[in-house]
């Protein structure tokens, strides 16, 4: 069963509303059309993944007219970003300003030069320069900062989103098709892409000592542009011949023979841990961390800078919301897996942070929506990965923590959570007003028992994903895709929290998680409505901004922490899909 609320109860509808609801969605255009050739696509695809066949798109270094998929984790790929906002300009770290044209500046920033990293010819940067970014737009006047974040979106699935909306084919640069590709923002729009390595991937975490070692056998960071290329739509010269190489530590044995037949060495791929979090705190650091260098050290991030400062700052995510990347705005962890001291953090609770003494509390954030209702786990399985001081019930927050920031008990939030027969978009947008009127913080806890994320919305439009490469498809049932809000419903409540003290500046952290959930199952179906959903968030802050703000005092940001290993063989196949669609 959800989580009960510990928050002032709803009035629960009747099933007849929740029914009302779940049509309501089918006329919006959620139900899925009969003529789904995505989902078709998909499905044959993960049906007979083992077999040598041609396909429209596959996964991994195999090439084409081989299996469907040899890897399903993220790639060393680079990746795009776009800003909007007259105070947010990248040229400062692009072209010939690019740190990776300057070998002291790569020392700096990975601890040590990595190999064949130096390209006296990047255009790109690093992500460590998306907090440059956003500093320098709060020092030139921002007041509204927004970060959309689709976790695991790289240049290739943007493509095949774009397309599949559109019909229309594009095969190099910004592209066009997707709200945050075609919004001008008023003559401000920029857009360009970034390294996203780490220092290291392999590491020895404490999360009871809150320590941390690099292990000897670890994989170092680094780009090697004669490979992966010097944009995100081309290949370098080598490509062809180290395909393997985009894999980094998931490299199989051919792919390293490739490599090393090259004259070239592997890099680590980033987890999100890491790169969410030097894209806020500027320091590059080991997969897994959160907001720790390899030295063991806590690094503030711009979500507390901006605090000290009087801002208001929040997170909004369609998976776990502390999970990864909402985490890495604002928490302090040796390991991202010790969930509920992340979420303490989150909160302003005391955590493991506080008891090791390595980072003083902070308030906690005053807008925090996410996924992880129901989501209970046996202590010893929790222990293993939270270590002594986790609780027994839900793996995301321990039920007492819940307790205790709601407002009902004294506590700082207002809290929504999933209830049987209660509308979530209803319960959350009645807490979002209960919070602002009452000049309270807002914490929104959705998803279900079987659903550690929101529902997914897939690229036909409908809620009935395809099967993914482990064989399964998930099903919801109408009460249940009621019972959830959408990522666009959490954006809009945190900005009516977030804005709810007109003189105080606000930060808002959005993710779209699912994309990289989808990804990591190759599914591309699931992932492409993912990327759709994170439209419908990126368009309601447009929609706010230009109701309430304008682009010389706001400033977004649409970026991801890394790519996967998606690769378009037929791109005319996938824009047929539009055609068949509009008939």
């Amino acid at each position: 069963m959800p989580m009960p609320s510990a928050s002032r109860p709803l009035v629960s509808p009747p099933r007849s509303l929740l029914a009302t609801a779940a049509v309501a969605l089918a006329a919006a255009g959620f139900a899925a059309r009969a003529d789904d050739g995505l989902k078709a696509l998909q499905t044959r695809y993960a049906a007979n993944g083992r077999e040598q066949a041609a396909r429209a798109y596959h996964f991994g270094s195999q090439g084409p007219g081989d299996v469907f998929s040899n890897h399903a984790s993220h790639s060393n790929r680079l990746i795009p970003f776009y800003t909007f906002g007259a105070t947010l300009d990248p040229a400062p770290f692009t072209g010939k300003n690019s740190l990776y044209r300057d070998e002291a500046k790569i020392k700096a920033l990975y601890g040590s030069l990595p190999a064949n990293t130096l390209n006296p010819e990047a255009d790109y940067c690093d992500q460590s320069d998306l907090r440059r970014m956003l500093k320098t737009a709060v020092d030139r006047g921002a007041k509204h900062l927004f970060i959309v974040w689709f976790d695991g979106l790289d240049w290739p699935t943007t493509q095949a989103a774009a397309v599949v909306k559109t019909g229309r084919i594009y095969r190099e640069g910004k592209g066009s098709g997707l709200i945050f590709q075609d919004y001008d923002a008023r003559g401000t729009a920029r857009f360009g892409y970034y390294v996203t390595a780490p220092t290291h991937d392999q590491n020895i975490a404490n999360v009871d000592e809150q320590s941390i070692s690099i292990a000897r056998a670890a994989l170092s960071g680094g780009y090697d542009a004669a490979i992966a290329g010097p944009n995100p739509w081309t290949l370098g010269p080598l490509g062809p011949r180290a395909p393997g190489y985009i894999k980094g530590q998931s490299a199989n044995a051919a792919d390293k023979a490739g490599i090393a037949a090259v004259g070239r060495v592997a890099h680590a791929y980033t987890d999100s841990a890491p790169s969410a979090a030097e894209a806020v705190s500027g320091v590059k650091s080991y997969n897994n961390g959160i907001n720790v260098d390899e030295r063991g050290r806590c690094v503030p991030t711009l979500f507390h800078e901006v605090q000290a400062q009087g801002w208001r700052v929040g997170t909004a995510t369609s998976v776990p919301f502390d999970h990864a990347s909402p985490a890495a705005m604002y928490a302090h962890n040796v390991h991202r897996d010790d969930y509920q001291d992340l979420a303490r953090d989150m909160l302003g609770l005391a955590s493991i942070t506080q008891a090791t003494r390595r980072e003083p509390q902070h308030p906690g954030l005053d807008v925090v929506l996410g996924a992880g209702c129901g989501q209970t786990v046996e202590l010893p399985a929790i222990r293993r990965r939270q270590g002594a001081n986790a609780r027994p019930d839900n793996l995301y927050i321990a039920a007492d923590d819940l307790k205790a920031i709601d407002a009902d008990n004294g506590g700082k939030y207002v809290v929504a959570t999933t209830r049987d027969h209660v509308n979530g978009s209803a319960a959350l947008l009645e807490a979002a007003r209960r919070a602002a009127a009452e000049h309270k913080r807002l914490f929104g806890l959705f998803g279900s028992k079987k659903l550690a994320h929101l529902p997914y919305r897939t690229a036909d439009g409908g809620f009935d994903p395809a099967p993914g490469g482990r064989g399964r498809a998930e099903v919801y049932e109408p009460d249940e895709l009621a019972a959830n809000p959408t990522l666009a419903d959490m954006t809009r409540a945190a900005l009516d929290v977030l804005s709810a003290a007109p003189k105080r500046p606000f930060a808002l952290f959005v993710e779209a998680g699912d994309v990289d959930f989808a990804l990591h199952d190759n599914n591309l179906d699931d992932a492409v409505g993912a990327v759709y959903s994170g439209e419908d968030a990126v368009r309601a802050i447009i929609d706010w901004v230009e109701k309430h703000s304008d682009w010389n005092e706001s400033a977004l940001v649409v970026a991801a922490d890394h790519g996967h290993y998606l690769v378009i063989d037929d791109l005319e196949t996938l824009a047929k899909i539009h055609a068949a669609a509009a008939k």
